[in-house]
């Protein structure tokens, strides 16, 4: 029971720092919307039928059944028909032609009687692209507050000074398991050190984890090194002389080893002294957390330029059997459940289990920034494209001493979008299905 107890409340936290996120991401469009002028008439958290809404001003605010994401209406997000010159037949209709201007029937319907000064499409091209990146640009800056929080606030476990085991030689290759007649004898056990020593100063420099110590050791493989070392209560002063060798050249924030163009481990020369430490929770450098951010970042749009791939891989898992990817796309069910598993864990301590939420909230937070910013419509980056090209387009008319054309007409641009808005909501469902029938295990 403490256990199911567990898990939903695993899911609810996952389901506020969604709908925290969602929320941030409108407010990013809303806020420079209102400084420019614009009329904003709809604030929503969430699709489908309305649980609550308040109105304030010209803006009605409201949380949707659907916590599958969120938007505002802005008012004049088409511009109105052009009226065809005296003399000139209008253009002729067609299916598409009528689907468009339904769409901006539909679009004056929903904005009602308004000042059209302060329509979306009238506003300066710069201003437009400042509320349409203002979305993405709040999660950017909400998932890097998760990340540092987690990272640099709350920390990951990493080595400390203190020794749990002295080595007795030290592995001239890094495949080894055990001591052979070839190896030297370990600096560490040579120079007197003991399990459950802490070594609490490096050549005068105070150390609570090992990682700079690590650096030092790749920099200067050879030493020596002035160690301050507490023993029992006493403070001991210890100088060893490290053994050089070939180690596994490894990203600090990535974990990968780094390889050479035919494919083989690259290696260099690192100091090694022969102790394992013991490993203990600790804030990470500001400076590794950004470094964490901007691979994550790296990372997730790799992910989202592989998505097609990886969707069509996850409809043949789904349907025709087979491993799931970890790695692939996951849903707002798929990661509620990977939510409640963690809460229910008895792997992770309660700061661990903040940890992890708190970084996989910042990754969701990346994930929206980066898809957002995919340069096609509904998404925050064709309205930015749109707006660029609208600008350059009026630009070059006046360039050659043309009459400017007006506005550039986004509704024609409505078949389109809606072509992709049923893609995204059948890869959505896709995905959820998979989070029913075929699910992530943290196992």
């Amino acid at each position: 029971m403490i256990g199911f107890l567990a898990y939903i409340a695993g899911v609810l936290v996952f389901l506020v720092g969604i709908g925290i996120s969602i929320g941030l991401h409108e407010i990013g469009h809303l806020v420079p919307a209102k400084l420019f002028g614009a009329r904003v008439s709809k604030y929503m958290i969430g699709f489908g039928p309305t649980l609550w809404s308040r109105k304030r001003g010209d803006t009605e605010y409201g949380i949707k059944l659907l916590p599958l994401g969120g938007y505002i209406a802005i008012s004049g997000m088409l511009p109105p028909s052009k009226v065809a010159p005296e003399g000139l037949a209008p253009k002729r209709k067609g299916f598409f032609r009528d689907w468009v201007e339904q769409a901006r029937a539909q679009q004056l319907d929903a904005d009602g009687s308004y000042d059209e000064s302060r329509a979306f499409y009238r506003l300066a091209v710069w201003r437009r692209v400042v509320i349409m990146l203002g979305g993405p640009v709040m999660n950017l800056i909400l998932g890097s507050v998760l990340v540092l929080v987690a990272l640099s606030g709350l920390g990951g476990y990493q080595a400390s000074g203190k020794v749990a085991q002295v080595m007795p030689c030290v592995f001239q290759h890094y495949t080894q398991t055990t001591c052979e007649a070839a190896d030297p004898e370990s600096p560490a056990m040579l120079a007197g050190l003991k399990a459950g020593d802490t070594i609490t100063a490096v050549d005068g420099v105070p150390v609570t984890v090992w990682s700079p110590v690590q650096q030092k050791l790749t920099d200067k493989p050879a030493g020596p090194l002035n160690l301050t070392v507490l023993r029992s209560g006493q403070k001991l002063h210890i100088t060893l002389k490290p053994v050089v060798a070939l180690r596994p050249i490894v990203d600090e924030v990535s974990g990968q080893v780094a390889r050479n163009s035919n494919g083989s481990i690259r290696q260099a020369n690192r100091g090694l002294i022969g102790v394992q430490l013991v490993s203990v929770r600790a804030p990470y450098a500001v400076g590794y957390s950004v470094s964490y951010i901007g691979y994550t970042l790296k990372q997730t749009a790799g992910l989202i330029a592989d998505l097609p791939r990886q969707v069509g891989e996850l409809a043949v898992t789904t349907f025709g059997g087979g491993k799931r990817s970890a790695t692939g796309p996951v849903s707002v069910v798929g990661i509620g459940n990977i939510s409640g598993s963690i809460a229910e864990s008895n792997n992770l301590d309660l700061v661990g289990k903040i940890s992890t939420w708190l970084m996989m909230l910042g990754s969701l937070n990346f994930a929206l920034f980066v898809f957002n910013l995919v340069p096609l419509l509904p998404l925050d980056g064709g309205n930015v494209l749109n707006a660029l090209w609208d600008g350059a387009r009026r630009r070059a008319y006046k360039l050659f001493g043309k009459a400017d054309p007006g506005p550039l007409d986004t509704a024609k641009f409505v078949p389109f979008t809606m072509f992709m808005w049923v893609l995204l909501m059948a890869m959505s469902a896709l995905v959820i299905v998979a989070d029913v029938v075929n699910p992530i295990s943290l196992g």
